[in-house]
């Protein structure tokens, strides 16, 4: 499903990133090893699963962020990460995003203005895009299953910013929480330290944040239905 030319997936190793990697026809790849806080877990699961599925992937330490590691993200990294990537001589840079991020440097029109600028500078056409603008994560891990792919890789992608060990979650951070909520509305069960249904910030904050309109309507509809999931109070 990628587009014609050469393109390159920014990956992760996460549940939006490994899909990805399916969705787009599987596309050689780039981690970006920054030095952040949780660079070891992540490694070893981004090796793990280049060598069990047979990913073309580089592992880059061109760029050290660990000055500016302010759990729990960095500012800007996708913006550095896009244009390093930009070096890897593809007309698309897939940078994954799903239906409702809204974080600065991860938008449909965050990509569009480093698209400019990056083939402004570059002199010729490079766009950064993500292929699921129109899924939510939920969205993303119902297509991975009824593609009819193995379960047990996606439960070895990584999305923690926590995490205890390399495949046990913390479930007590916002990137657990929506991990969780994609699992749990696929009827899959997750690995987590502790349940991220019952993380006190799900009730001093998500559930309030979802009914004044903070966060988009799909995404309060996808966490009220995977609290339904474990009779937790929405």
């Amino acid at each position: 499903m990628s587009d014609e030319g050469k393109s390159i997936l920014l990956y992760s190793a996460g549940l939006d990133s490994f899909p990805a990697w399916h969705y787009l026809g599987k596309p050689p790849a780039v981690y970006f090893d920054i030095r952040h806080h949780f660079r070891e877990a992540e490694l070893e699961c981004v090796r793990e699963l280049a060598e069990r599925c047979g990913i073309d992937l580089t592992v880059s330490t061109a760029l050290d962020l660990s000055a500016w590691d302010t759990r729990p993200l960095i500012p800007f990294r996708n913006i550095y990460f896009a244009m390093l990537a930009s070096n890897y001589e593809a007309d698309t840079i897939w940078c994954v995003g799903v239906r409702g991020d809204h974080t600065l440097d991860k938008s449909p029109d965050a990509f569009a203005r480093m698209s400019e600028v990056l083939s402004e500078f570059a002199g010729r056409p490079i766009k950064v895009d993500s292929p699921f603008w129109d899924m939510t994560k939920t969205d993303v891990v119902r297509w991975y299953v009824e593609a009819g792919l193995p379960v047990r890789d996606l439960l070895d992608t990584l999305s923690c910013f926590e995490p205890r060990g390399r495949r046990v979650h913390c479930g007590r951070c916002s990137s657990c929480l929506r991990r969780w909520i994609a699992l749990a509305n696929n009827q899959i069960t997750g690995e987590f330290a502790a349940n991220p249904w019952e993380w006190e910030r799900v009730q001093s904050y998500y559930l309030r944040a979802m009914r004044d309109g903070t966060y988009p309507e799909h995404r309060a509809e996808e966490l009220f239905a995977a609290l339904k999931t474990v009779g937790a109070p929405t």
